[in-house]
Formats: structure tokens, C-alpha cells, sequence
């Protein structure tokens, strides 16, 4: 159970949000948010999934008034250029900034995805800039007893591989691919239940990267935020993350990948012990912990969780912002809002760049709160 509050001037705004395992109170927040679109225009904001609980939150202590909708970083990197890939959800140029759970990927230009002027510079549109806010481990969620019985309380990176991807990423066949039964992991005979994220979504994206897939497995259920077509008990106010935690966490047979906010009670982060094809290899089984994924940031480093990541929160600064992009970026970026708004990351599973004892909230390089540190650096 989380429990967290941000309180920004007494007197203006005091807020208490109570969740479980990494949910905020997003059902009641989204039903607010359906009461107030209907009498006022208040802008839709798209991005990352992954991302979508803390941008609540953060929307609210801000003052903002932006509609926080989700819908994966491919929208919300669409919506930032000339709006193809967004699968209709905005137009070329509607955002400013986006919520990705990955870096900026080149325009697929073959689809008519483009920038809204000039021309791609490697993944980098004219004013792009990639800004890192935090980071998270890609997690393979598995019911806590289906954990416990695993040898190393996990999988290597190959056994997940074949579990949910039928090709490598060269679109080579895979050995012994798209397992149905536990038995291929030496465990008691049981249909493998399987979820993952949509092709729109920045998780699916560097899960099929580091783990160097192709062609998704059959048979797979894709989850999709905010649907109400996602199994029970998932309910349509649930972002696809929340989904994959309770998912996991219902059904002892179920396995789903998920950034960590997706963690509940009775779910668990699957221990991972990376193998060729992937590199680095580690010696063992590794923990999703923060000082693991943190490791991910030091040069040299030995026994990095292989699915660590870094989570953004992407711009153009070429283009003039809107009035609530604007107030949520002045106050994200100020002295006070910088320290509030990775106090809400870390309550939602994201875990700090810098560590607790070395303190400097969005430590995550570039300028020194992050704006610039990942592939694109601006105008």
C-alpha cells in the first residue's frame, strides 16, 4: 500500500491520495476529469502509460488543468510531431511536451510520421530535447507464488524472450519459442497466461530492444489503457499498467511485462539473469532494486538489472508551449516543484537518478535536472 500527499501552499491546494500498489485514486481523478471536459475545454495530454498516475498527481499539485489521457509514448511522440502515429488521438503539433517511457525514436517516415518542420537529425526533429526525469526497471510480473516456486525467484533473459516473442529482432526464428505450459520452467503443468502493452506503448518498445525481439509470440493478450475490454478485474478507469499488476497478481499462471508501477501486493518482479544473446551477461539472478537499475548510470558497472531504463519527459523548445504545458513545466522545473515532482516518482515505483543520501532532485545529468541528457539536446 502507498499512501501519499503533496501539499502545495495551505492555502491554496492540501491533497491526499490513497493507492495500491502504484495506483493514485486514477478512477476518481478520471471521473472528475469527465465532469469538468463537459463544460470546459480542457486540453488533452498525451504520453506514456507508465507515466500517466504520476502526471496526475503532478497535473493536480501543479495547477495545470491539462487532461492527463495516456495512451503510450508513441502517441504522445506523435503529438509532439505532426500527429501520424497517434492513431487520431491529436493533431500535427498539439503537444510541446510528452511523458515518453523511452527517448526519441526517428520519424517512420514510410507511415507519413514526420516532423512538424524541417527535417530528422538521426531520432532528433529540429528542437527536440530529451529530458530525463527518472528511472525504472521493465518488469516481468508474475502472481507472488509463481515467484517463490521459480529457481532464483526468476528467468534468464532467453526463457522470457521465448515466452513472449516468436522472433529475434533480425526476424530470425527462435529456438523453442512461445512456450503455452510452466512445465518448460520445470514447474507443475499449467496453461501460460500471457498480457503485454500495445504496440503504441514506450514499454513494449525497450522491452522488445533490450531483449532483442521480434514477431510478439500468438496467443498474447494485449492490454490497452483505459479499455473496457481488458480481462477482470481490471476496470476501464485502470491505466495499462495497473491492469498487468492485477492481472498478475489474480492468477498464478499469468505473467505480463509492465513498467514497476504495476506493482501490488500480491504480484512480483521476476528476477532476471541476463544471457547471450544480450550483453552485458550477469553472474546471477537480478533483483529490480534501485541500487541495481541505478547501476545503469555508472560507467563500468557489473550486475545491472538488464532491463533497467530511463523515463523522460520529452519537449520541443522550438515551439511555443500552451498556457497549462507551460504551468506544469515552470513548476516541474522551480526549485520547489523539482523536489515535489520526483517526491511523486518515487511514490509511484520510479526510482530517483541520484540517491537519497546524495539528494539533488532530477539529478539525471544533462543541465543538472536532466533537460538534454538523453539522445536530443535542443535546437
Amino acid at each position: 500500500m502507498n499512501s501519499m500527499k503533496w501539499v502545495m501552499s495551505a492555502t491554496v491546494v492540501a491533497m491526499s491520495v490513497v493507492g495500491c500498489g502504484g495506483q493514485s485514486g486514477a478512477g476518481a481523478q478520471t471521473a472528475q476529469a469527465v465532469e469538468q471536459k463537459a463544460s470546459l475545454a480542457i486540453p488533452n495530454f498525451y504520453g506514456s502509460d507508465t507515466l500517466k498516475e504520476a502526471l496526475i498527481a503532478a497535473n493536480i499539485v501543479a495547477g495545470s488543468e491539462l487532461s492527463i489521457e495516456g495512451k503510450g509514448s508513441g502517441v504522445g511522440e506523435a503529438c509532439l510531431r505532426n500527429g501520424v502515429g497517434s492513431s487520431g488521438f491529436c493533431s500535427s503539433g498539439a503537444q510541446t511536451l510528452a511523458p515518453m517511457s523511452r527517448d526519441f525514436a526517428a520519424p517512420k517516415t514510410a507511415s507519413g510520421a514526420a516532423c512538424v518542420s524541417g527535417t530528422a537529425t538521426g531520432a532528433c526533429c529540429p528542437g527536440e530535447r530529451s529530458n530525463i526525469i527518472a528511472l525504472d526497471a521493465v518488469s516481468a510480473f508474475v502472481k507472488s507464488t509463481r515467484f517463490a516456486a521459480l529457481p532464483g525467484n526468476g528467468l534468464t533473459t532467453e526463457e522470457l524472450r521465448r515466452i513472449f516473442f516468436a522472433t529475434d529482432s533480425a526476424g530470425v526464428a527462435i529456438a523453442n519459442a512461445c512456450p503455452t505450459n510452466w512445465t518448460a520452467f520445470g514447474q507443475p503443468s499449467a496453461t501460460i497466461v500471457k498480457y503485454r502493452r500495445d504496440d503504441l506503448s514506450g514499454t513494449t518498445d525497450t522491452f522488445k530492444s533490450l531483449l532483442k525481439g521480434g514477431t510478439f509470440c500468438p496467443g498474447i493478450t494485449v492490454i490497452v489503457d483505459g479499455s473496457a475490454s481488458n480481462p477482470s478485474p481490471c476496470t476501464s478507469s485502470d491505466s495499462a499498467t495497473t491492469c498487468i499488476g492485477k492481472l498478475a497478481e489474480n492468477d498464478n499462471n499469468a505473467i505480463g511485462y509492465a513498467g514497476d508501477s504495476a506493482t501490488r501486493l500480491g504480484n512480483a518482479r521476476l528476477w532476471l539473469k541476463a544471457v547471450a544473446p544480450i550483453t552485458p551477461t550477469t553472474s546471477t539472478y537480478i533483483e529490480p532494486s534501485e541500487v541495481n537499475v541505478r547501476k545503469l548510470l555508472q560507467s563500468g558497472a557489473t550486475d545491472v538489472y538488464p532491463l533497467s531504463r530511463r523515463i523522460f519527459l520529452n519537449e520541443n523548445v522550438n515551439r511555443a508551449r500552451s498556457f497549462e504545458e507551460a504551468v506544469l513545466y515552470e513548476w516541474i522545473y522551480s526549485p520547489t516543484g523539482a523536489e515535489e515532482f520526483e517526491e511523486i516518482l518515487t511514490q509511484q515505483g520510479f526510482i530517483a537518478c541520484a540517491p537519497e543520501e546524495n539528494f539533488t532532485p532530477l539529478a539525471c545529468g544533462g543541465d543538472g535536472l536532466g533537460r538534454g541528457a538523453g539522445l536530443c539536446s535542443g535546437p
